[in-house]
């Protein structure tokens, strides 16, 4: 196996260990920024439509 290689399943398998640890705090993060999104969006539709 090529040291390029090794590296790349070394990092994927770190990624797939931090994912299975911290699933639970990675799925919160992404669900309060899809939610400060959409508030940011309805924030700036209604003052268009406010002006």
């Amino acid at each position: 196996m090529p040291p390029n290689e090794f590296v790349a399943t070394i990092v994927v398998l770190a990624s797939a260990v931090l994912l299975i640890s911290f699933w639970k705090q990675i799925l919160f993060i992404l669900l309060f920024g899809v939610v400060m999104v959409f508030c940011f969006g309805l924030y700036n539709v209604a003052t268009a439509m406010g002006r």
